[in-house]
This record gives structure tokens, C-alpha cells and sequence, in this order.
């Protein structure tokens, strides 16, 4: 720390390097350049490329059933990994008109104050409202975790899989880097090109709707940040192209 070196310089009673104007102009650029320079993002999963994910999932299936709810509920809540591996069936209201979700705890509300996330029923078949449902009605879950580890059935001491044994559903709730592991592995089995992982449905469901028109205040209550300059980059990242001043002269 250039602060650090000045002092201790001073108590070595020798000349202080930092005030050299080399130093300064030096440090100055670093700065500069570390500013200018953009962090690297995950590839934004938007709707487009979402459907053709989940249409390649089967709904008949335990793994493929849970996979298409975290994949859809999480693009329609915009939520972060660690919100998804958190959700409980207590925190689930659903009903004709689509489902309520109460968040607890999360790295936007380190005061627990909770937040409440509506996400309306649609008429498609992929409509996250159905596919938890549909996740729930497969696997019995009435309490708990949501989205869980699905054990496959063998027998250990044969080493075979029993007849006619269905798949174990574990009592645990998934991490949040196997919910990551299964954004990746889905999106890799569709052969999307980008690199996907954790964020990539947040960032998705946000840059959909800056691209549908969304302004910053709605997009910022839809994601929960607390700054509307965190959804601004969406919002620019969105419309780079599309708002370009010269689109419709060249």
C-alpha cells in the first residue's frame, strides 16, 4: 500500500519513492485501466435460449422433472443459485392464478428482511408454476427442501438396479454448486455456446426484460438490488445494439 511505504520510508529517515510524479502517474493508470477494464460475466441464459433447454428435458422423469422446475422458476424469479438450493415447500404458496414465493435470508438481504416473489401461471408447457408442480406430484414432497438429490436405485450388494425400484429422493437440500452443475450440464446437453453457470438464469431473466422494455425501477424491484446502477449494466448490456443511435441510418 502506497501509504504503508511512505511511512515506514519516513521512519527509515530516507527519501520517499511514492512522491516521485513516475509513481504517481504510474499508479494513476493502474487505476484507470483496472476501472475501464469490464469483469468477466457468465453467459446470460434469456428465454430464447432457456426454451430450447428445457424443451430437450423430459417432464417424465424424476431428474428431468426437477431440472426443468430449478431451470424455470429460477429465470422467472431471477434468482441467485444459493436462493434456489434454499427454497423449502413451506416457503411456496401456489394457487389458480400462480405462486408466491417467500425469500428469506440471501446475499441482497443480509438483514433478513424477507421479500415476496410473485410469479404469475402461464399457458405454456413450460410454465414454472407447472413444472413445480409437476416436480411435487412426482416425487411426494409435502415438506422440506425443494430441490433435492435424487439417488438411483441399486443394489449395492449385487451391484444391479432392482426391477421395477424407482429412483430414492434424498432429504437433503441440493447445494448451491450442484444447482450451478446442473445449469452447465443442461445447457451443455442442448449445445448452447457461452459459459453458463449459476448466474446465468439472474442474468438471463434481467436481460430479457431490459430487451422486452422493462425500465430500470421495475427491473430493479424485479431482481431485488439494492442499486438501480447494478441493473443499469443489464440494461446497457442489452441494448448496446439495439438503442444504437445509428440502427435505423446505416
Amino acid at each position: 500500500h502506497r501509504a504503508a511505504l511512505r511511512y515506514l520510508h519516513h521512519l527509515a529517515q530516507i527519501a520517499v519513492p511514492t512522491a516521485h510524479p513516475m509513481v504517481t502517474a504510474t499508479l494513476a493508470g493502474i487505476r484507470r485501466e483496472a476501472k475501464e477494464t469490464l469483469p468477466r460475466q457468465k453467459t446470460a441464459l434469456t428465454w430464447d435460449r432457456l426454451v430450447r433447454v428445457v424443451e430437450a428435458i423430459s417432464p417424465h422423469d424424476l431428474v428431468g422433472a426437477r431440472d426443468r422446475a430449478i431451470l424455470l422458476i429460477g429465470f422467472a424469479g431471477a434468482f441467485r443459485r444459493s436462493e434456489l438450493a434454499a427454497l423449502k415447500v413451506d416457503d411456496i404458496t401456489v394457487d389458480e392464478d400462480g405462486m408466491q414465493i417467500r425469500l428469506g435470508r440471501s446475499k441482497g438481504d443480509p438483514q433478513r428482511k424477507g421479500a415476496l416473489i410473485g410469479i404469475p401461471r402461464g399457458l405454456t408447457r413450460n410454465c414454472p408454476v407447472l413444472a413445480y408442480e409437476t416436480w411435487l406430484r412426482q416425487t411426494g414432497i409435502t415438506e422440506g427442501p425443494v430441490f433435492r438429490r435424487i439417488w438411483s436405485a441399486r443394489d449395492r450388494r449385487a451391484g444391479a438396479t432392482p426391477v421395477g425400484t424407482p429412483p430414492r429422493i434424498g432429504p437433503h437440500a441440493l447445494s448451491d454448486r450442484a444447482v450451478t452443475d446442473i445449469i452447465r450440464k443442461r445447457c451443455g446437453d442442448t449445445h448452447l455456446e457461452g459459459d453458463f453457470g449459476g448466474h446465468s438464469l439472474r442474468r438471463g431473466a434481467i436481460t430479457t426484460g431490459a430487451k422486452d422494455g422493462y425500465d430500470l425501477l421495475e427491473l430493479k424491484r424485479f431482481s431485488r438490488h439494492k442499486s438501480l446502477q447494478v441493473v443499469e449494466t443489464y440494461i446497457d448490456e442489452a441494448s448496446i445494439k439495439a438503442r444504437h443511435p445509428g440502427r435505423s441510418r446505416f
